[in-house]
């Protein structure tokens, strides 16, 4: 798998996806590059900041863009 299919993998089953959290589960060494590549691609993406006991931290979040007959509706997996 490629770096960024794993990274892929964690956003869409709402696994915790961290700059911390890519390096050690091996993911990838440079996540803010593979994010970017992955928006590039058409994924929708966003950075969540927040704050823990060792300092503020960003973390990623897929939505999903999902199509009915009412309307386009936007949504983020958690």
């Amino acid at each position: 798998m490629t770096k960024e299919s794993l990274v892929l993998s964690a956003l869409r089953r709402g696994m915790r996806v961290t700059r911390k959290t890519a390096i050690e589960r091996g993911w990838c060494e440079n996540l803010t590059a593979t994010i970017s590549r992955l928006r590039k691609r058409g994924y929708k993406i966003i950075a969540i900041k927040a704050n823990s006991p060792d300092g503020p931290y960003t973390r990623y979040k897929l939505c999903l863009l999902y199509t009915s007959d009412a309307a386009d509706d936007l949504l983020c997996v958690d």
